[in-house]
């Protein structure tokens, strides 16, 4: 994203109302849509003008709670306003890239919610086009705003869980069963993010994926995927609109410890010092140094049920997206993050579709 110093040389001023706000226009106000609007309008410095939204029911619903703002069944008269310099679209997946093009061309800081695109050729153009308008592209990937994955990041950056062995996240309910987009595009961006978030950014090289459709056709309600790094580390995602209870869980064991991420759980966070350490021991002759003499040894240690200081992330990314305009500086779920995540999904889409065959994951 191109640094504040030079936001003057290329345009990037900021239109504002009367009281020095950032302008925004919001599209969507669905199922996911109140909640960025009620977070937004929140915001100190931040005005939302307009909603654009198809349903007269829910542009009423917007009338009635958000009277600052102004409601509108096109999205196009969003994007014809001058005062507004910043998108946030929160629509069908399968119209984002076609609206975040749309809005990037408008001269308009976009934020999209998740996934950025439905292929990776679609989520290229659009990184390629923020470049080139100077503009900021942010997605809604909230999970990497929750202080409780921060502090997995932060653990594995200072080294106290060791080499990452493996990973494996749960993300299931007995929930809306959506018929734009099967279970893994509706509920694995989530993890899939997260998943990138913890290896640093760094692409698996291959994904396998099966599932089933039991409700509708060429839609899978439960999708079972497996993820392999060039660094042997695999990770298992498994997301499911069936299941009886609602589980948000990730597991990630380490060479040196252990931790469980519960979502659902008073105690989001549980770290365990438990592992399995190879031990030297002394051969025949009393000496160390033959590679196979070692013995190997359950380690069982501590549990940490560190405290969160937890705030909602969905503010906390609203917050950032501000803060990006107003600086210059690259989102944390940027382009780049947000374009792999659509890599991986789509890698594992085509698996679903050759009945779980390995497919390689394109680099950028």
């Amino acid at each position: 994203m191109v640094p504040a110093t030079h936001q003057a040389r290329l345009g990037l001023d900021f239109v504002t109302d009367k009281n020095g706000a950032n302008v925004l226009a919001q599209l969507g106000c669905g199922y996911w849509g109140p909640n960025l609007l009620r977070n937004f309008s929140a915001l100190p410095g931040c005005w939302v003008k307009w909603v654009a939204e198809p349903s007269a029911k829910r542009r009423t619903y917007v009338e009635q709670n958000y009277p600052r703002s102004q409601v509108t069944a096109s999205w196009q008269e969003t994007l014809d306003d001058q005062e507004v310099d910043a998108v946030v679209i929160s629509t069908p997946a399968s119209t984002h890239f076609e609206l975040a093009q749309a809005s990037l061309r408008a001269g308009k800081h976009t934020f999209v919610e998740k996934p950025l695109a439905m292929t990776t050729v679609e989520a290229d153009i659009l990184v390629s086009l923020a470049a080139q308008v100077g503009r900021t592209l942010m997605v809604g990937h909230t999970f990497l705003y929750n202080a409780a994955v921060r502090y997995i990041k932060d653990q594995l950056a200072a080294g106290d869980l060791g080499q990452v062995y493996y990973i494996y996240s749960q993300r299931l309910n007995l929930g809306q069963v959506r018929s734009d987009v099967n279970a893994w595009w509706n509920l694995a961006p989530h993890d899939v993010s997260i998943l990138l978030y913890l290896m640093d950014g760094v692409l698996p090289v291959s994904v396998t994926a099966q599932g089933v459709d039991y409700i509708q056709p060429g839609i899978e309600d439960v999708v079972f995927a497996s993820l392999n790094w060039a660094n042997r580390v695999c990770a298992h995602i498994q997301v499911s609109w069936l299941d009886p209870g609602k589980v948000r869980k990730l597991t990630l064991v380490g060479s040196r410890k252990m931790v469980v991420y519960d979502d659902v759980s008073d105690e989001k966070i549980a770290v365990y010092d438990k592992g399995v350490d190879r031990v030297p021991k002394a051969g025949e002759r009393m000496d160390y140094d033959h590679f196979n003499n070692y013995q190997l040894l359950h380690r069982t240690g501590d549990v940490l049920l560190p405290r969160i200081d937890f705030q909602e992330p969905l503010k906390v990314e609203a917050s950032h997206f501000l803060d990006c305009l107003r600086t210059g500086q690259e989102p944390l779920t940027g382009p780049v993050h947000a374009r792999d995540v659509v890599a991986i999904l789509e890698a594992a889409q085509q698996s679903l579709r050759g009945q779980g065959r390995t497919v390689a994951i394109p680099g950028r």
